[in-house]
């Protein structure tokens, strides 16, 4: 059996931060009293999640989404009468970008949301230019007439 890394980077090293802490902190508890449940608890999770962090694969991890993809396409073939393959053909890739496998979607959608955001900031500096205009306007009408009034 192949495995593939499903974490990433920032997350296999806080697993493997919280690892190593939950080991140490379990090593502290059976060092005070050898009996201790929760020491050894913590020892085996701690441990645990630091194979994880090192080998950027947690098996939970890939089991949730092999089972979300079954459940995914049981679901689909129900609700479609057995014509989910040729309704979603890409079901798949859809499951590896909720995976976080395929970075490109991300690109594209942040692509987007930069044009949009640029769009609503140029329309609000338009805005502003306006009010400042309108603001010069109203300051000039107040200058001449206060000089009316001298």
């Amino acid at each position: 059996m192949t495995q593939s890394e499903n974490l990433s980077t920032r997350n296999a090293y806080m697993r493997l931060t919280c690892g190593i802490t939950m080991t140490a902190f379990g090593i502290g508890r059976i060092s005070r009293d050898s009996n201790c449940t929760g020491g050894r608890l913590m020892i085996i999770i701690g441990a645990m999640k630091t194979a994880e962090g090192i080998l950027k694969y947690c098996p939970t991890k890939a089991m949730m989404n092999s089972t979300m993809k079954s459940v995914m396409d049981s679901s689909m073939t129900s609700a479609f009468g057995g014509q989910a393959a040729s309704i979603i053909p890409n079901i798949d890739q859809l499951m590896k970008d909720f995976a976080g496998g395929n970075s490109n979607a991300n690109s594209n959608s942040n692509s987007n949301s930069n044009s949009n955001s640029n769009g609503e900031k140029n329309n609000s500096q338009n805005n502003n230019s306006k009010n400042q205009s309108n603001d010069q306007k109203q300051n000039n009408n107040n200058n001449q007439s206060n000089s009316t009034n001298s």
